[in-house]
């Protein structure tokens, strides 16, 4: 999904939990800056296999990538790898789960990242990939196996 579609959601999203649930204005900002900035993980992907930390040509490279890839077909697309996205796995989930119960701010945030995920796995159900690609970084690891990278 393009960030400012889940820039505009997450801030819809965070508004009407701070209306509904009386949250502070603190705790509704940290729901709506999670719900977008979990996608710093595809640039540090970016930052992982390309070797450039330019912020502007890693926007470019995802936008060129996504546009080409949904061109393919879907049985086309699962012969390619897929990225790893640290914060949008089960994985993040689980710690920051864990660490909530520690520093009660971080459950805003993981409210932020899971309405993030929702959106994307709709976006994935509507373009027909692999619904559990973005969901862990483990099933990623094996799923790519014998897989070429695309682009």
């Amino acid at each position: 999904m393009l960030p400012k579609i889940h820039i505009i959601v997450g801030f819809i999203f965070s508004a009407l939990v701070y209306f509904i649930y009386h949250i502070t204005l603190l705790e509704a900002s940290l729901i709506f800056l999670a719900s977008f900035l979990i996608d710093t993980d595809h640039y540090l992907a970016y930052v992982f296999i390309e070797k450039d930390l330019n912020p502007i040509k890693s926007v470019k490279y995802f936008y060129k990538k996504m546009y080409k890839e949904l061109k393919l077909s879907p049985k086309e697309r699962k012969k390619y790898k897929k990225y790893y996205f640290i914060f949008h796995g089960v994985e993040c989930w689980i710690l920051l789960s864990i660490l909530s119960f520690f520093y009660k701010p971080l459950i805003f945030i993981l409210i932020g990242v899971l309405f993030h995920l929702i959106l994307d796995e709709i976006e994935i159900y509507k373009i027909k990939d692999d619904p559990l690609y973005k969901l862990s970084m483990i099933y990623i690891y094996f799923s790519n196996k014998r897989k070429k990278r695309f682009l």
